[in-house]
């Protein structure tokens, strides 16, 4: 047997065994799956530092001791299957980690200090009850894996996740998300999975080649659907029907026929301007231009609205994305 590795799943440990600390220099590897165990102690942080595979999954632990950046050595970590409300802030010291499965959790939050774990590849978040990822994920530059399904209360992912360097597969399943990024990045990413969102109404051009056939056919109402209007903005159109839906990053939206203020950016500084001055008017204009600033030149400052009918000036600043419905 490999003095290294240590097997005592499934056999009904009631707390973190004594017997461990008996071996502690010689074991890296240890398997606590399917126990009773309530907590991890703070003498297995001390103790076993030199562990760099630790499996804790299908236990009843709740909370994680800030004594666990401790485990410095630690490449992998498994407490999926627990009772996990909160993790500390001191995760982000483990910087040798290469994979750490959370599933099955009571988590709401992960800790900013995440962003730390710069040699992450594999973070499964899948069946807790997140609402938004940290940002600061990012910052964890090789990671591969991102799973994130049955996060009934997760309406966006951070654009920003979707462009990182070495990300291959997304997984998001099962969510409440009502926007997906406009952009990616098509280099590294192979799989985007987003099955069984039934906020979605559309999907960008840019994920069009992960989509299968099924995506044709997105149901848009769901009886069950959870709304979180905090994470996504609706604004009316007098033209449809229908709300035009925006992202919460979209911080300033502005009627142009009620806004008087003077313009936040240089480029509408001169848009402004220029608009309404002869050479606005001046037929080389539109030849020596680029298409796209001729025309905010011709129409001014503010942007129209997408829908034909209503084609009304109504934002001082936006974003604009194309979508395939």
């Amino acid at each position: 047997m490999n003095r290294k590795v240590l097997h005592w799943s499934y056999r009904d440990f009631r707390q973190m065994p004594e017997e461990l600390r008996a071996c502690c220099d010689q074991v890296e590897e240890v398997y606590l799956k399917e126990n009773f165990i309530p907590s991890i102690p703070v003498w297995f942080c001390e103790e076993m530092n030199g562990l760099k595979f630790v499996c804790l999954a299908g236990n009843m632990i709740v909370n994680v001791p800030e004594q666990i950046s401790l485990l410095k050595h630690l490449e992998s970590l498994n407490l999926s299957q627990n009772l996990i409300e909160v993790l500390p802030k001191s995760i982000g010291k483990l910087r040798n980690m290469l994979s750490l499965k959370l599933s099955e959790n009571k988590l709401t939050r992960l800790p900013k200090e995440i962003g730390a774990l710069e040699k992450l590849e594999i973070l499964e978040l899948s069946k807790n009850r997140f609402s938004e990822l940290p940002v600061e994920l990012v910052n964890c530059r090789n990671l591969k894996e991102l799973i994130m399904d049955d996060n009934y209360l997760l309406c966006r992912i951070p654009t920003k996740l979707f462009l990182m360097p070495q990300m291959t597969f997304i997984s998001a399943e099962r969510c409440n998300l009502v926007l997906l990024p406009f952009v990616v990045n098509t280099s590294t990413l192979e799989h985007v999975r987003v099955f069984n969102n039934y906020t979605l109404t559309h999907y960008p051009i840019a994920l069009e080649r992960f989509m299968q056939p099924s995506y044709e056919s997105f149901t848009a109402v769901e009886p069950k659907r959870i709304p979180k209007s905090c994470y996504y903005q609706r604004i009316s159109c007098d033209a449809i029907a229908h709300n035009l839906i925006f992202p919460i990053e979209l911080t300033t939206i502005l009627d142009r026929r009620k806004y008087t203020h003077g313009p936040s950016s240089l480029v509408e500084l001169c848009m402004r301007r220029f608009n309404g001055t002869a050479i606005v008017r001046a037929a080389w204009l539109d030849s020596w231009l680029p298409d796209g600033l001729s025309r905010r030149l011709h129409n001014g400052p503010v942007g129209i609205c997408g829908s034909v009918p209503c084609s009304k000036e109504i934002f001082g600043e936006c974003f604009l994305g194309l979508v395939r419905r």
